[in-house]
């Protein structure tokens, strides 16, 4: 779970530590218990849950209690594959083979259920407007950015993928009114990432978070919030096989309801574009257009 690995890598005293883990323990159980009644329960006082839940980020412990227990309801609905760790030692070529495929049909069906239409709709609406799209991320979500870049250059939208090598602050801080950024982080808490959110929100410029379920530093602050499946663990995982999935199914949607906004004049550009920058040839006649 992405609360408890936040509570782990948060510090607390001797006495705040146990009631995050009475909490942890409890678990469900905790949905109609009071702060009154949990201090009750561990010998210490309300005030310090509150205090917990400011340490991880929410304005108090109701609002800490309910995104962990949706948190946690949500981790608790039964899949056939776990997304950290798909396959076993134990497991043949094949096996491996059937739980990827397992896993990116329930990450796409999760990814799906997690955003809803006003969401998306108000998300391509600010990506439509905007005549610079900025894209933030790290690592491989700056491959998967490329690749939306790409499609959207077909259909003649300007979009610029901006990692940390390129200065991520320093473009933040040079964008108007004309931008707007899609900041993806799948903590929703990475440093570099919640410093440019906080640039962008502080500039009134919108922009399109795309994070895990979780409440998190970034969600708060966007425009729009956009969820990735959200069961794959920080650390403890095989690979990334389900965030880059769920990720680019939500690029393939963003391009998708841009495209379709204008359908007739965006498909005619592509593939006038196509046809001038993409010279690739098949021996196959069926996908061969010539």
């Amino acid at each position: 779970m992405l609360i408890v690995n936040q509570i782990e890598n948060t510090h607390f005293s001797k006495t705040e530590r146990e009631i995050v883990d009475y909490i942890i323990d409890q678990g469900m159980n905790i949905e109609k218990m009071s702060a009154n009644e949990i201090a009750r329960n561990t010998f210490t006082s309300a005030p310090l849950l509150v205090r917990i839940a400011k340490k991880l980020g929410y304005s108090g412990f109701n609002e800490f209690k309910s995104a962990y227990l949706k948190e946690l309801s949500y981790m608790l609905e039964e899949t056939d594959v776990d997304a950290s760790i798909p396959f076993l030692l134990s497991d043949d070529l094949m096996t491996i083979t059937k739980n990827l495929a397992l896993l990116e049909k329930e990450t796409i069906q999760d990814t799906q259920q997690l955003n809803h239409h006003d969401d998306l709709q108000e998300a391509v609406r600010l990506l439509q407007k905007a005549q610079v799209i900025d894209v933030y991320g790290v690592l491989n979500h700056v491959l998967l950015a490329k690749h939306f870049k790409t499609l959207m250059m077909y259909i003649g939208k300007d979009v610029q993928v901006i990692d940390q090598v390129t200065g991520q602050k320093r473009s933040a801080c040079l964008a108007d009114e004309s931008h707007c950024a899609i900041i993806i982080s799948y903590s929703g808490q990475t440093r570099e990432m919640v410093e440019v959110a906080e640039i962008y929100h502080k500039r009134n410029i919108p922009f399109i978070s795309i994070t895990c379920m979780a409440e998190n530093s970034i969600s708060r602050l966007a425009d729009v919030h956009l969820y990735l499946s959200s069961r794959e663990m920080l650390h403890i995982k095989i690979g990334d096989f389900a965030s880059t999935t769920s990720l680019k199914y939500l690029f393939d949607i963003l391009y998708a309801g841009v495209f379709s906004h204008d359908y007739k004049k965006n498909l005619e550009t592509k593939i006038v574009v196509a046809s001038y920058v993409d010279d690739r040839q098949s021996e196959d006649e069926y996908i061969n257009e010539k």
